[in-house]
């Protein structure tokens, strides 16, 4: 049995590079004997100090943190190790469920939205809906996707624009009023309950159509939905928004894109 090993067959044994082993020796980590020749000589404490650093770095320990560890090392601070280890695994397994939560919701919006009827005028009754939102005097359509990563941003903790929350762009009513359509005052994400918002959609009776492909037909899109709202006795209470259901986040293809078109509503009399 050898008593040393030599860097390059430490380094295959862990599958490392001998330079990772050279970086913890100049850490404080490792501590290799030098032979004769002045080459480092690993011995069978080297090998299980490097497994602990392993297991260690495996877990994000800085490490700073590691080299307290190794020069402290007993039962007790083995024990509390382990109580950081768990508390962190915990953590991680919390951000795993949420992630596959996150994963399933946007499955069940793709697989939802992908089968609607489009192009069809319906009204229903929407609860409030608090959402974020980043507003300018008017927010050219090709402007929207930065506006909304420009909104995340700002709302990073708790708003991903991939990801199951909705989105979407409130129209300009001035711009309207000119027949300009693609033209926006504000952007926003629709927020979970319990999170922060900084208002609210308000609840009440909606028109809404919704409709596939590319934006730029918004006009003729927008025309129907109010024509539909003039057939069923309604008339239009508020400014049109867009929630973008399926987008280029989504699919490369325009002709599966899905927006949602709602509009606020009274009856006409």
């Amino acid at each position: 049995m050898k008593e040393y090993y030599q860097i390059h067959e430490l380094a295959r044994l862990f599958d490392l590079c001998p330079d990772t082993l050279r970086y913890y020796e100049e850490k404080g980590l490792l501590h290799p004997d030098r032979g004769e020749n002045r080459y480092r000589k690993y011995g069978i404490q080297d090998i299980c100090t490097l497994n602990i650093i392993r297991a260690l770095r495996e877990l994000d320990l800085p490490t700073g943190e590691i080299r307290d560890y190794l020069e402290r090392r007993s039962v007790g601070e083995t024990l509390t190790l382990l109580g950081r280890e768990e508390e962190l695994l915990r953590r991680r397994m919390g951000e795993l469920e949420a992630a596959l939560r996150e994963t399933e919701e946007r499955r069940a919006r793709l697989e939802r939205y992908g089968g609607v009827a489009a192009g069809e005028v319906e009204f229903l009754e929407e609860p409030e809906r608090p959402y974020v939102f980043l507003e300018q005097d008017f927010i050219l359509e090709k402007e929207v996707d930065f506006q909304l990563k420009r909104l995340e941003q700002r709302h990073q903790d708790y708003i991903q624009v991939i990801g199951s929350q909705c989105m979407g762009a409130v129209l300009d009513g001035e711009s309207l009023k000119q027949g300009i359509c693609n033209h926006f005052s504000r952007v926003f994400f629709l927020t979970r309950p319990g999170l922060p918002f900084d208002a609210v959609l308000p609840a009440g009776s909606y028109a809404r159509l919704y409709y596939r492909g590319a934006y730029d037909r918004l006009r003729e899109h927008l025309d129907t939905l109010l024509a539909g709202i003039r057939a069923g006795g309604r008339r239009p209470a508020g400014v049109p928004l867009e929630l973008y259901r399926v987008d280029a986040h989504d699919t490369n293809r325009e002709e599966e894109y899905v927006t949602e078109l709602q509009v606020p509503v009274l009856s006409a009399g």
